[in-house]
């Protein structure tokens, strides 16, 4: 399962546990297993960021107490078949219908009554640097090779010395990842060159190493799930049992298949998955701990975990990474696109459960 996957399924069930019973919510047990902050205040570098409807960002947490409602539930309900072309997402901006193209389950839903609204997930790198456009003018004034460094500079933002110093003061922090990536990349040449055959000084290394380290935690990938209007309850998918029923019928004939075919390693690997439907769910991963946390029944943990163990699609070396002739491409064309559908559609109506 993606992680943004596995975000999802955090979201979905601990926040419909926190809509219903907040007294019962083990915040830091999920938080410490998914190693993701969910709240304002946490130890984890990697979070979830709830983008609203006015652009205001709000931790999972606290966008969850902003909407204190009896009835108010969350789902996961699909993307449109389309993708970003669906001529219902034309009004949305370009950053959500990327993260449409980009996402996995498909959005979050809220509802209480006849209110719905959508926010589609997607990943975020962090910031390398936390520098802003002043701290960099007032570091690089300082340096032995200052001049030399301010002409570098200003080459790389096409303008006039004198103009650096006002410009960088107007930078966004998005703004300076850019600025400060070009800048390292073109003084280099300008630190050897003007420190002389042995090289800089050890002081004035340290210092610009220092000065240039990456922000904490900017190796986290966090998620951030942007406010995409509302929505509607009409196509949730809520049949458990259908939706079992039609993943197993599905793994039966992908594994006929692959028996065909002489691929014993995803015979038996599509016959494990098939088991998981039948087998008492054991916390020993992060999925089943975490929806056993959350309060899951068992059919719907079993669903989800033989889903995840039949979502076999990625890159080299995956399912989709084959190829057949004659008959047997076109069964393993129609299959494949069977199974995607139906592990989707199981992970959807295994996670909604926990709205019940």
């Amino acid at each position: 399962m993606r992680p943004i996957d596995i975000c999802s399924a955090v979201l979905v069930t601990t926040g419909n546990r926190a809509l219903r019973e907040p007294s019962k919510v083990r915040w830091e047990s999920v938080e410490e297993l998914l190693g993701l902050s969910l709240r304002s205040r946490s130890s984890f570098d990697a979070r979830v960021t709830m983008v609203d409807a006015g652009g205001e960002r709000m931790s999972f947490e606290e966008w969850l107490e902003n909407r204190p409602a009896p009835s108010a539930r969350l789902w996961v309900s699909p993307f449109p078949d389309g993708g970003s072309t669906d001529p219902s997402l034309e009004e949305l901006s370009d950053e959500v219908r990327e993260a449409v193209d980009n996402g996995g389950l498909g959005f979050l839903l809220y509802s209480d009554g006849e209110r719905a609204e959508r926010f589609v997930p997607r990943e975020v790198q962090p910031r390398l640097y936390d520098i802003s456009g002043p701290q960099l003018y007032a570091f690089v004034k300082g340096r032995k090779n200052a001049a030399a460094l301010i002409r570098v500079l200003a080459r790389e933002l096409e303008l006039k010395t004198e103009d650096v110093e006002g410009y960088l003061g107007t930078c966004s922090p998005d703004e300076m990842q850019d600025i400060l990536q070009r800048f390292l990349s073109a003084s280099a040449e300008v630190q050897y060159s003007s420190s002389g055959e042995d090289g800089p000084d050890f002081d004035e290394v340290e210092s610009w190493n220092a000065f240039f380290a990456p922000a904490p935690g900017s190796s986290s990938v966090s998620f951030e799930l942007l406010y995409a209007g509302a929505g509607s309850e009409d196509d949730l998918e809520r049949e458990l049992e259908a939706a079992r029923a039609s993943l197993a019928s599905t793994l039966e004939a992908v594994q006929e298949f692959a028996h065909k075919q002489g691929l014993r390693t995803w015979s038996k690997h599509f016959r494990r998955a098939l088991i998981r439907l039948s087998l008492e769910p054991q916390p020993l991963e992060d999925l089943p701990e975490l929806l056993l946390l959350n309060g899951l029944p068992t059919p719907a943990i079993q669903l989800a975990l033989c889903a995840d163990a039949s979502d076999v699609f990625g890159g080299m070396g995956s399912w989709n990474d084959m190829a057949f002739e004659g008959a047997a491409s076109d069964a393993y064309n129609q299959l494949s696109d069977r199974l995607f559908n139906s592990v989707k559609t199981a992970l959807r109506a295994s996670l909604n459960r926990s709205a019940r």
